[in-house]
């Protein structure tokens, strides 16, 4: 019986694969990226862009793949790199199970606004591991303001810390191609532990600004504030 019902279930498991269907996004292949198409990719931003034929393989700690090629693009020392990727499936059982796919991306952004901010702001810094530089998940270019204890901040500090972070943005924004800048605040942050099946109060999160109009201030302001109302709450602090 036993038997039976394990050969079933591998039926119907081969059954739903065989059924799936992907649709990775224009230019995502099966396999890494070749010298040509980084290069026509670098110089789809910069007709002088220049990239080297030696390459670097990288492997992160969460098994992403990264094929990288230094490159200068609009005089800015960079990489230009096939990054991998998941695509998840289409049709029966959509959304269950996935493919890897390679797509083509540059640090140039994040190489632009590192260089600023360590220049010129040394109050920030920008997350410095091989998955901030290329962002699987979204297309923001993480900034966190450093202090020395994590507290919070009064009116006049998180003014200040405003202006910092918008006078980083302006900068930004005269040389960056696509990516946004979110400047991370240090402040406690709600999560679900899946071990314990409940919510838990984390001391080690941010609040993020990603919008410098008048409304993105108050919301960033508004989500700080109910942040730190969080350690008043009855959710336990880890």
């Amino acid at each position: 019986m036993k038997k039976t019902l394990a050969v079933f279930f591998i039926l119907i498991l081969f059954l739903c694969l065989s059924a799936c269907s992907y649709h990775p996004p224009e230019g995502w292949t099966k396999k890494h990226h070749t010298y040509e198409e980084v290069l026509a990719f670098a110089k789809s931003i910069d007709p002088n862009a220049t990239v080297t034929e030696e390459y670097t393989d990288t492997l992160d700690e969460y098994e992403w793949e990264y094929r990288e090629w230094d490159a200068i693009i609009n005089g800015v020392e960079c990489h230009v790199s096939s990054v991998s990727d998941w695509v998840w499936n289409d049709g029966v059982a959509a959304g269950e199970f996935i493919k890897v796919y390679y797509r083509i991306d540059t640090d140039y952004d994040y190489t632009v606004m590192k260089n600023i901010v360590s220049e010129k702001y040394p109050e920030w810094k920008c997350r410095d591991t091989i998955r901030s530089k290329y962002h699987h998940n979204t297309n923001t270019i993480s900034v966190d303001l450093i202090m020395p204890e994590i507290r919070m901040l009064d009116d006049n500090e998180l003014e200040q810390v405003w202006q910092m972070a918008r006078e980083i943005n302006e900068e930004y924004e005269k040389f960056a191609i696509e990516r946004k800048g979110g400047f991370c605040v240090p402040s406690p942050g709600k999560y679900w532990n899946q071990g314990e099946d409940k919510y838990i109060v984390k001391k080690d999160s941010f609040a993020k600004i990603t919008d410098f109009s008048e409304d993105g201030k108050k919301a960033f302001l508004k989500e700080y504030m109910e942040d730190w109302a969080l350690l008043e709450s009855d959710l336990p602090v880890s």
